[in-house]
């Protein structure tokens, strides 16, 4: 039997954190759950997820950005792929984005509400399943 990989979803709205949960242990995923940036980053430690999910907005603005560089600074984090998630629509202004040198590496921006099945379909392949 394989070893499950672990997910870690970050973010402030419940209702998405359960919904997603339940989405991805459909897909055959361990999942973990942070209601806000800091339990994040010290679940991000205890659990050494395969990869994360991050809210970009939460209490602040840029919290999401903050846990980004804090999971980017540890070991485990550095290569270990990571989605920011937004209610707002990045896919227009990121296009062009060209971020600064110290802007921690983001995966793939995910647009609120994501369908279950794209989101399989983007963890599967960040996952190399």
């Amino acid at each position: 039997m394989s070893v499950k990989k672990k997910i870690l979803l970050i973010d402030d709205d419940k209702d998405f954190l359960y919904a997603t949960k339940l989405i991805l242990e459909k897909g055959g995923y361990e999942v973990f759950l942070a209601e806000d940036g800091k339990r994040g980053v010290e679940m991000w430690k205890s659990v050494s997820p395969d990869l994360a999910i991050i809210d970009m907005m939460m209490e602040t603005w840029g919290e999401g950005f903050e846990v980004l560089k804090k999971i980017r600074a540890t070991d485990t984090g550095k290569d270990t792929p990571l989605f920011m998630l937004s209610a707002v629509d990045l896919q227009g202004p990121y296009q062009s984005f060209e971020p600064p040198a110290e802007f921690p590496k983001v995966n793939r921006v995910l647009h609120k509400p994501v369908k279950a099945d794209d989101l399989l379909g983007y963890v599967a392949n960040a996952l190399g399943k």
